[in-house]
């Protein structure tokens, strides 16, 4: 029987590694015009991008309901002794909140962690979990309690482009836009201890001037990365930028793996186009 390992689709790895790894996902919503999409299933962030350059509005995101989750749960308890559900953070969204009211109605069958991530820095906690059932561990509830001591090691930082997807939806003011625009101010948001997104530093300069600060900032500040794997995740696919970001990373570090993804729509609506983001593990 065993563990069977779920996680919201705000995860933001490819379908097929997905499907390689037997994880199986659940998308929130993502409301635009008046209609509920449901997040990389029936939209993608090219049709959020359209929808706002067209109408100027921004679209909204909503967590998927306890009673959704039950549904959810319930259809792999019959193949699987119990399930650990990766939450994105309770922090940004009501997701986690609502995947662990569903779990009680499965007690010691479903384990809900809140990873106070989001994107990939839910995969990482994924990866750790897979490599300790890989190595043996059957006890779900020991798992959980080691994921929980590696969730405070986990970087998780995005370099914004661009603020209109935050003024738009009521995130920052009118005033901070022109301003931020004008100055050509470039934010890093982190995810802080308690699952928060805060403002880490603010550079100036176009995006491919200040790409290099936010890297070596980013190393600077959260040293002795795991070489296992660094995730690079995007919102607007750019092969120079790639490219640039593979030479300065090796500056830095040898990862011994670095793999770039797209972000969710989830994360498209707060992020706007041209993100970069980081995520790993330190040790």
């Amino acid at each position: 029987m065993g563990i069977k390992i779920v996680a919201d689709r705000m995860i933001d790895l490819p379908k097929e590694e997905l499907g390689s790894l037997n994880i199986d996902t659940i998308s929130c919503y993502i409301n635009m015009g008046g209609k509920s999409y449901s997040d990389l299933d029936d939209v993608f962030p090219e049709d959020v991008y359209r929808y706002m350059d067209e109408t100027g509005q921004a679209a909204q995101t909503a967590a998927k309901s306890p009673e959704l989750y039950s549904e959810f749960f319930k259809q792999f308890l019959d193949e699987y002794d119990t399930i650990i559900h990766f939450a994105a953070s309770s922090g940004i969204s009501s997701i986690a909140a609502n995947a662990k009211k569903a779990a009680q109605n499965f007690p010691g069958r479903v384990f809900v962690i809140d990873t106070l991530q989001l994107s990939n820095g839910i995969a990482l906690l994924v990866k750790y979990t897979l490599k300790l059932i890989e190595n043996g561990e059957t006890d779900a509830q020991k798992i959980v309690n080691l994921v929980l001591e590696k969730i405070p090691k986990v970087q998780g930082s995005f370099l914004l482009d661009q603020l209109d997807c935050l003024y738009k939806g009521g995130r920052c003011s009118k005033l901070t836009f022109y301003a931020a625009n004008l100055l050509k101010i470039k934010p890093v948001i982190h995810m802080n201890e308690k699952g928060q997104m805060v403002v880490r530093e603010k550079f100036r300069g176009s995006q491919n001037k200040v790409l290099e600060r936010y890297i070596k900032a980013t190393f600077e500040k959260y040293p002795n990365p795991d070489l296992d794997c660094l995730y690079v995740v995007y919102s607007t696919y750019n092969k120079d930028v790639e490219e640039k970001i593979l030479k300065i990373v090796a500056k830095y570090h040898t990862f011994r793996k670095i793999q770039f993804n797209y972000v969710s729509c989830n994360c498209c609506v707060h992020s706007g186009k041209n993100t970069i983001a980081l995520f790993y593990m330190c040790q």
